[in-house]
């Protein structure tokens, strides 16, 4: 195995399950999904050059496969759910409390995130609008900080922020009633 070969595996290896998760809610079937990935690995080879002083980030592979996603969808066969909004969407930020936190959600491993996505959360993850369930996934699914989020969007960083906000209080206002029948108390306070 060649220094450049080794120097990829070590960038690839700590996201290949991660790699594979975003992959999952991007592609329509567990083949599609794999060649995702396949593909993305693929690109990110070619454009790869170990001698460079360049500097890879993690989400930078991410980058290249939302793009393979996206150029996917716009083939006839439509092989992944990819609906995306322009970076010049309007941020919504009336409404949301400005003392709401707006950290990072915990990572987790696809193992603990299909433990985690029970029924009646996953039917609420599934209800947001694409483009604040991509936020969500990219954060808990891919690990990826809201500056890496904005890169692999190619969106400005407040954008992510209002959607991860949006995509929370949608969250929380579905599950509230999930909440209530299961006997926890649901405040108005998040």
């Amino acid at each position: 195995m060649s220094e450049a070969e080794a120097a990829f595996l070590r960038l690839v290896r700590p996201c290949w399950r991660r790699l594979h998760l975003v992959a999952r809610h991007y592609a329509r079937s567990a083949e599609d999904a794999r060649d995702l990935v396949q593909e993305t690995l693929l690109r990110g080879w070619a454009a790869y050059h170990s001698g460079e002083d360049r500097s890879y980030r993690e989400g930078w592979l991410f980058v290249i496969q939302r793009r393979v996603a996206a150029e996917w969808a716009r083939r006839a066969g439509r092989r992944v759910r990819l609906d995306t909004l322009g970076h010049d969407e309007l941020t919504d930020l009336v409404g949301t409390e400005l003392s709401e936190p707006l950290d990072a959600l915990p990572a987790s491993t696809e193992q603990r995130f299909d433990e985690f996505l029970d029924d009646d959360l996953a039917a609420a993850f599934d209800a947001l609008e694409p483009p604040f369930r991509e936020v969500v996934l990219l954060s808990i699914g891919a690990d990826l900080s809201y500056r890496e989020i904005a890169e692999v969007l190619d969106c400005p960083l407040g954008t992510v922020m209002s959607r991860m906000a949006r995509a929370r209080r949608a969250l929380r206002e579905r599950l509230a009633s999930v909440a209530r029948a299961s006997g926890w108390k649901v405040g108005s306070s998040p």
